[in-house]
């Protein structure tokens, strides 16, 4: 089923951030159902998205359990394809998401059976997004749209096979979609999955990859990536790759 996704005024917006504190009953039941159609949360975006199948996240509680960021990034980026970067970036549309139409998702996900004290940092965390590191890594739902993003920047063909490789572990997701300098730059960051497809010593375990990265940031500092062709990228990552496991 297809709908028009909203965001919130800034007014509205202001008035859930000051109100976080007294609104934890809220955010440990129903929500906030009751402002779905004021007109301070339903301004309308001019974007259509899947409403069926953004419903359908996976609402596990556990929170590092990388196989259901995977299934739950595909359905958010999936669900919310029409959306921009440049949408992506506004706060207002993550707001609006985690507080009504996935308000079950990313309560069960980030407050789940956590104290009361402990819910205002939380709901700061997952339901709010000021700035772009808070929206590419911890809102509930602009992470995951972000995840699956970056996995179809790198691999437009088989964005769900890149998904599958920056989120085999937590460790690799932080070290790869983290670093905004290599998967900005679509030619070493679609090498770099290659390499880990190809390579499985690279993502055998987490250290492995730490080390990996390391040995790319040491390495490569200086390079001017964007004018080597796609045989000397490759070359360049062996080599980082020869270094990293003689270090490992």
């Amino acid at each position: 089923m297809v709908a028009q996704l909203k965001y919130l005024s800034d007014k509205s917006l202001a008035q859930l951030k000051s109100g976080v504190t007294t609104n934890v009953a809220r955010y440990r039941t129903d929500g906030f159902l009751e402002f779905t159609d004021d007109p301070g949360w339903n301004i309308g975006l001019g974007v259509e998205y899947d409403e069926v199948l953004l419903g359908t996240l996976d609402r596990a509680t556990p929170r590092t359990i990388a196989s259901i960021d995977l299934a739950n990034s595909r359905i958010v980026g999936k669900a919310l394809a029409n959306l921009s970067p440049t949408l992506a970036n506004e706060e207002r549309v993550w707001v609006r998401l985690s507080h009504i139409e996935a308000f079950a998702y990313a309560r069960d996900r980030w407050i789940g059976q956590a104290k009361d004290d402990a819910v205002p940092k939380l709901v700061e965390d997952h339901f709010f997004a000021s700035g772009q590191t808070k929206i590419r890594d911890d809102h509930a739902l602009s992470r995951l749209w972000w995840n699956y993003q970056i996995a179809r920047t790198c691999n437009p063909d088989d964005p769900d096979e890149a998904l599958s490789l920056i989120l085999k572990t937590a460790d690799i997701r932080s070290n790869f979609v983290e670093r905004i300098w290599m998967t900005s730059r679509r030619n070493i960051a679609t090498a770099v999955l290659g390499l880990m497809k190809s390579e499985p010593w690279v993502t055998d375990a987490e250290k492995n990859f730490r080390m990996f990265m390391k040995s790319l940031n040491r390495l490569g500092g200086g390079i001017v990536f964007e004018v080597l062709n796609t045989d000397e990228i490759n070359l360049f990552l062996k080599d980082c790759l020869f270094h990293a496991r003689t270090m490992a």
